[in-house]
Parts: structure tokens; sequence; C-alpha cells
């Protein structure tokens, strides 16, 4: 069953805690180990009411299941231990003065073990339907056999919401998309890639899959929410031309794959920056990360839920308010795709292709040969752009040739001088080995 984790730290919100008050006649002698369950677990120092330094423990449910039930921690276990003491005969309960019962309500408490100078509680969530909440004014009470208290174990919980957000912390978008995880150090924020684009390539396209996620279902897909007065989008358009388009599996669970259209002019500015890199012997392919692919799903009875994005965010809309993502591509000057070989004509001594030509702009091809499949391969020609077949002459005959095809592309980056004077700066730029044929010469 799918999860929406939120991550609640408690450390980082000391000052915003209540005081918690603990009367004078706690029993200092009895110590408290407690075990850790996350990093969200650790216990933190408050002040009681009278100013005087406390240990404050917590427990956080980190989930709730997509039907609004929790999905309860491992218990939290407080081991007491005294020299002089006698907890043989203790009891352990919630302290309802604290804040007015909400803490009784919530959490369970159990005793695990008694003896003269050590016992063992364990607390927990009561149930899977403990509400939403922050609770910092909760407190355990350990009392002897006569009622007296021994014991007050301040303790501070939490339990996460469940709307349309997808992953924490701030309620990042990533989990439900396709491709690569990569971390990127400028934006400080984790992406996925997916796909290679030609930079040279007439409106090249790139696609992401979408798991829905969330309650209400799957409504759109959108491009540039940023930008609503114009309608327009700089760098993509869908498929259809547009910058909306409807999801097609729309329930929870189900995926819907999204193909973006580059537009032109967002390529020319990428070809730019690509080919003076690659021309300066640097890189000859980067990531591509962008943030103007958003989902928008379905709002149940106008219903809105507050995230301190705003409706005009670009990303994940949740319930009408939307959070950053941040999606990638490999961006690259190296011919795309593979040539293939579509037909061939022998003689004894004679072999004589025909391939198809890359729809994407190249300035010549490379013909391979060997005579074993896997290894072994040289260079046997060279042909320019225009042309799609070529005869390999003086063969031996009833031999076996295997041939595949590789493109080229002269990239160019051309810069003004200090002098004013233009510089042009060239490099291939090699694609992809072809598909290999196997062809044998008659005899």
């Amino acid at each position: 069953m799918s999860m929406k984790k939120i991550l609640v730290a408690l450390m980082s919100m000391t000052l915003l805690f209540t005081t918690i008050p603990v009367s004078a006649a706690e029993d200092d002698g009895i110590q408290i180990t407690c075990n850790k369950l996350t990093d969200q677990d650790e216990p933190y120092t408050s002040t009681d009411e009278d100013g005087n330094e406390i240990t404050v423990y917590t427990l956080s449910a980190l989930a709730r299941y997509y039907d609004q039930t929790l999905y309860l921690p491992n218990p939290r276990c407080f081991t007491l231990t005294t020299e002089t003491g006698d907890l043989s005969h203790i009891t352990a309960e919630m302290d309802t003065s604290t804040d007015n019962g909400l803490g009784k309500k919530d959490i369970k408490l159990t005793i695990k073990s008694r003896a003269k100078n050590k016992a063992e509680i364990e607390a927990n969530f009561s149930s899977k339907t403990v509400k939403t909440g922050l609770n910092f004014n909760a407190r355990i009470l350990v009392k002897g056999a006569d009622g007296t208290i021994l014991k007050k174990i301040p303790l501070a919980y939490s339990t996460p919401a469940l709307t349309d957000e997808h992953d924490a912390p701030r309620f990042h978008t990533l989990s439900p998309w396709s491709g690569t995880s990569k971390y990127n150090y400028d934006l400080e924020d984790y992406y996925k890639v997916s796909g290679t684009v030609d930079v040279y390539a007439k409106n090249p396209k790139v696609s992401y899959t979408y798991k829905a996620l969330g309650t209400y279902g799957l409504k759109n897909f959108l491009l540039n929410m940023d930008n609503d007065k114009t309608k327009t989008n700089n760098s993509f358009t869908f498929t259809n031309g547009k910058i909306t388009i409807g999801a097609k599996n729309g329930n929870p669970g189900q995926k819907n794959t999204v193909t973006l259209v580059c537009k032109s002019s967002y390529l020319k500015s990428l070809k730019t920056q690509l080919a003076k890199a690659y021309c300066q012997k640097k890189i000859s392919t980067a990531d591509v990360i962008f943030d103007d692919l958003s989902v928008e799903y379905r709002n149940v009875n106008g219903k809105t839920y507050e995230n301190g994005i705003g409706d005009n965010g670009q990303g994940c809309v949740i319930g009408g308010a939307m959070d950053p993502i941040y999606l990638g591509f490999h961006a690259t000057v190296k011919p795309a795709g593979k040539v293939k070989i579509t037909s061939y004509k022998k003689t004894k001594t004679t072999i004589k292709l025909r391939w198809k030509k890359l729809s994407t702009p190249v300035s010549g091809y490379m013909i391979y040969r060997s005579t074993r499949k896997s290894s072994g391969y040289k260079k046997i020609k060279t042909v320019s752009s225009k042309t799609s077949s070529y005869t390999n002459k003086r063969l031996k005959r009833g031999k076996t040739y295997y041939y595949k095809i590789r493109p080229y592309r002269t990239v160019k980056y051309s810069y003004k001088t200090s002098k004013k004077k233009t510089k042009t700066l060239s490099r291939k730029a090699y694609g992809s080995y072809g598909y290999v044929k196997k062809i044998k010469t008659k005899r």
C-alpha cells in the first residue's frame, strides 16, 4: 500500500515549545534511558515552569496511508532504574492536566516489565486513527503502589497529515516520476533525469512517466503555470502543441507517460552553450534541469490544501497549490540515433551497402568492417551526409564480413576575439555505432 511521508523535526522546533510543568515531587533517584527510533525522535532539552532544565522525549509517526490510517512506528521504550526505590508495583498513565487529556486519548502505555530496581514502559500511538497533530505538552506519570507519583516523563509527539503531497521533506514530488535521481549542488536539491536530447535535431522529444498518487485522482499535466497570462511556455509544449494535456489514467496508482517537445528557440540556446563547451574540449553532454512540468489533481468539493507555496507556483498541484519539482534530460551535441543498413547487393568480390539516413543533422557517416561480429572493426570509408550507399570492393570470395556505420557531426563555435575578429572553433562529435549487418560474398 502506498504511503505519504511527512518528516517532523522536533529538535528544530525547541524554541516554539510551551514549558512543561514538572512538580518538585518528582523522584530524581529514578534514572531514565530511552531507545532511539529515528533521527526525528531525539530527546531535546527544555525548561519547566520554574526555569529548571528538563529532558523532553519525543515520538513521531512519519507516514500516513492513503486511507487516512496512521503508519505506526515502533514503540518508545523507557527503562527506569533506581538503587533506592521500589519499581516492582508501578503503574503508568498519561497526565491529563498538561494537555487537556489529549495525550491520554492519543498515547497507549504498556508496562513491559517490573522489578524492584528496574522497570520498562512502552509508549506508542493508541491506534491507526489518531488524528493529525503536534502535542508538546504530554506527560507520562509513573506511580507507585499507593498512587504516589514517582516520576514524570515529558513527552512530545507528532502525527502527519495526508493531503495530495507526495514526498518529504518540503513536500517534494520526485518519487512518482520516472528517471534517475541525481543531486544538483547549485539548486541544493534532487532532480530526476530521463532521456537524451540531440540539440541539433528538429523539435526533439523527451518523455516522463508519472504514477498518480493522492486520494482524489489526477486531472492534468501542465507547463509553465507561472505564466498564465500568455498561456505559453518558452521551452516546451506537449505533443498536442499546447501547455495543458489531460491525464489518460487519473486514478491513484495509475501511470501516465507525457512527452515534451523542445522548442527551436530553446534548443538554439542549448546548442550554443554545448557547442562552446565541446569545442573547448570540456564536455559533449550535460544535464539540463527544469521545473516547467507540473501535475494537477482533482479538487474535491473545492477543498484547498495550504502549504505556503501559493496557487501560482510550479510543480505538483496540491488541491490548488503547487510545489516545485525538478526534472531533467541529457543534452548532447552527438548525433542521436543508430544507423541501420537497410539493404545490400553482393558479388564475389564486392558488397554494396545502403542505409537509412538519420533524421537529425549530421556531417557524414563512417563505415566500419570486421571479419568478427564483436571485435576487430576498422574504419574503411568516410562519406558525406548526402550519401546513403557505399560499395566495398576487393573482397575475398565466399567470406563473411560484418559492417556497422557510425554518424558524426562537425560542431562549430564562433566568437569574437579581443581584437573584435571572429574566430571559429570546430570539433567532430561521434554518434553511436549502428546495427551490425552480416554479409557473405558469393563463391
